[in-house]
């Protein structure tokens, strides 16, 4: 089991809350995610004749961003949680712990990258239902 994995398991293990908020989110999300692309490749095309559409796609969009925001603190937390275990483990030592800890930090800090990203489309997508209102 890799080190991020053990820090998710722990979090299984002590109920942590955004965890669970997480995972409640997950049947929501799953829906949003198969249908989103459908609903807003649709709305575009239909954005003058029926912007509900649109605006139904916009918010399937913004479930999946929330979701990627919620999943931050879940990430971040699971890398701390990593970082002790390995550390308590005995497996890093002095020398290669900042490594590990420089790893660990990277690896969460790709869910900031697409959270960041999903909150640039969700506003792109915004821009258009807005503009086309006009």
């Amino acid at each position: 089991m890799a080190a991020h994995e053990c820090g998710h398991a722990v979090q299984h293990a002590k109920a942590y809350a955004w965890l669970g908020f997480r995972s409640n989110l997950v049947p929501v999300v799953s829906f949003a995610s198969k249908w989103v692309q459908w609903i807003l490749l649709a709305g575009i095309l239909m954005v003058r004749t029926f912007p509900a559409l649109l605006l139904a796609g916009i918010i399937l969009f913004a479930l999946t961003t929330l979701f990627s925001f919620i999943t931050l603190p879940v990430e971040i937390d699971a890398s701390r949680r990593a970082l002790a275990w390995l550390s308590n483990a005995g497996i890093t030592s002095y020398q290669n712990h900042a490594l590990a800890q420089d790893a660990l930090k990277w690896a969460a800090y790709t869910y900031v990258i697409a959270a960041l990203g999903s909150l640039a489309t969700l506003l792109y997508y915004i821009m258009i239902f807005t503009g086309s209102r006009r």
